[in-house]
């Protein structure tokens, strides 16, 4: 989320008549702290009644709620939890849960929070925005449109809505982008954000340097904007200029520490300059966010390789081929495994169907650069 979200504060929650006297003493002072933001002692009151009732849902959610407001969003995420296993029926909770983990980078997790939210309140507007920005960042596009676009008449050229509206039109090629782009310029508080959105159009075109002066001003312009470092890193990374991307990535993984697309790029900029420890560090870590990823596996597979750990990178490529069996490069490199494991005839095969399966990525790109041509 690009604008700070007004929290769903949950204040009104009496304790029930069973609670002691001074649990219900505790919670009206650690509600009245939270209204007046003294955060820290409102915490502290919180956890005093929940020693004493820790099955106290309400005191629960407005712990989670003042952690989130100290930025402890993983304590807060516990919280919310909580909550949720004490007393489904407060669905309030899972919009702060949604938030948090969006404030985190867990972004499956906060559509899979704000998919119940919305079950329960679907025209709730903050809920449609931040499932819509978290589906941009997952790269779901389509599905971000259907959430966002209808925002925009309810908040009125929001920027964070035409931010992450631009970005799915942009992947998306629709031609909407540009007026998006246009109305995020035409703001004060939204050149910053253009100029972004720009220097993300420049990549999809593979205009590496204007990208990167372009991504370099809006950096300058505003130090906060979200992926900017992430966005400059992969610009560099296309310009050959390592060390320059993986200055940019390593300050954003200071911000999300577990972002997969981050981790992935800095393991493979690592796999460049030949530092296996550090790419193998980066690929698991990549591979604990998101373990399905092809791309992952493979790069921990060419890595395994390299440090001679042949047995376990025959495990990993042939766990990729089984998912991906017209993918040509765990090939190529499950054929190498073999071949230095002594294994003759299944390096053989493997080589044989590497060079088919490259013969027929080759015929396609002719086709489709014929086609183009034609055009």
């Amino acid at each position: 989320m690009l604008a700070p979200l007004l929290l769903a504060f949950l204040f009104s929650f009496p304790p029930g008549l069973h609670q002691q006297e001074d649990v219900s003493s505790k919670f009206n002072r650690a509600v009245e702290l939270q209204r007046q933001g003294a955060h820290h002692e409102a915490a502290a009151e919180y956890r005093a009644v929940l020693a004493i009732a820790p099955n106290y849902a309400e005191a629960q959610a407005n712990l989670g709620v003042v952690l989130a407001r100290l930025g402890n969003y993983e304590e807060a995420i516990a919280a919310y939890e909580s909550v949720l296993r004490l007393k489904p029926e407060l669905t309030p909770v899972l919009l702060n849960l949604g938030i948090a983990h969006y404030r985190v980078g867990q972004f499956a997790k906060a559509v899979a929070a704000l998919e119940r939210f919305l079950a329960t309140a679907p025209d709730n507007v903050q809920a449609h925005q931040l499932m819509g920005n978290s589906l941009v960042q997952l790269g779901r596009d389509a599905e971000a449109v259907k959430h966002l676009e209808p925002t925009l008449s309810a908040v009125s050229d929001d920027v964070t809505v035409l931010y992450s509206l631009g970005t799915a039109f942009l992947r998306l090629h629709r031609p909407e982008f540009t007026s998006i782009l246009q109305r995020l310029a035409a703001r004060t508080d939204g050149v910053a954000l253009a100029t972004l959105l720009q220097g993300q159009a420049h990549l999809e075109l593979f205009q590496f340097e204007r990208a990167a002066t372009e991504l370099e001003t809006a950096a300058q312009l505003s130090p906060d904007l979200p992926r900017v470092q992430f966005l400059l890193g992969v610009a560099y990374l296309k310009l050959r200029r390592y060390e320059t991307a993986k200055a940019c990535l390593e300050r954003e993984l200071i911000r999300t520490p577990n972002d997969f697309m981050t981790l992935y790029y800095l393991a493979f900029l690592e796999e460049k300059q030949g530092h296996l420890s550090a790419t193998r560090q980066h690929i698991e870590a990549a591979l604990e966010e998101d373990p399905q990823s092809v791309e992952a596996k493979i790069l921990l597979g060419k890595v395994l390789v390299k440090q001679d750990r042949v047995a376990e990178a025959v495990r990993v490529l042939e766990r990729v081929i089984a998912e991906q069996p017209q993918n040509s490069e765990p090939r190529y490199l499950l054929a190498r495994s073999y071949q230095k494991l002594g294994r003759k005839q299944e390096a053989a095969r493997e080589f044989a169907e590497f060079e088919r399966l490259k013969t027929l990525e080759l015929q396609m790109i002719d086709l489709a650069v014929e086609k183009k041509t034609k055009q």
